[in-house]
């Protein structure tokens, strides 16, 4: 079963992200700025951020899950470039349940262990949302000061 998992995850990343998250992404974005935010912010937050070298803006939507009091999780595959953006950024934004807040980033990409334990702590819909081998992730921990998104 194990065997069949990992072989299901190698596929996705290799083959169905590349085809498929380009063409999504952008109805992602929209949705979470758009009046029916609701369908897909408990789920879904967009990373607004400059690129380290170019200053080219970046808005990347990403499944999350809440970790703490303005800390959110999100995952993804370290074969993906553009989380290294994220290391030290500065001006990084969050849109989320549809606001606006400024955020900072903590990047997890050698901690094994925090990683497996942030993949087994998501419910069943973030966990079929992304698929990702514990060798594979990269965890981002999302620091929102609270009152920005409930005031």
């Amino acid at each position: 079963m194990h065997a069949a998992r990992a072989r299901f995850s190698q596929w996705f990343i290799n083959t169905f992200v590349p085809a498929v998250f380009p063409r999504v992404n952008p109805v992602a974005r929209w949705l979470l700025s758009s009046p029916l935010h609701p369908v897909a912010s408990w789920y879904v937050m967009s990373l607004r951020f400059p690129g380290r070298r170019t200053g080219r803006a970046y808005d990347v939507p990403v499944v999350y899950r809440r970790a703490g009091d303005g800390v959110f999780e999100a995952i993804t595959s370290r074969r993906g470039m553009w989380w290294r953006n994220l290391r030290g950024a500065t001006g990084v934004t969050v849109l989320l349940r549809g606001r606006d807040a400024p955020a900072w980033v903590e990047v997890v990409e050698d901690d094994l262990d925090v990683i497996a334990h942030a993949l087994r702590s998501r419910d069943l819909v973030r966990r079929l949302l992304v698929t990702v081998p514990p060798g594979d992730g990269v965890l981002l921990r999302v620091h929102v000061p609270s009152e920005r998104l409930w005031s």
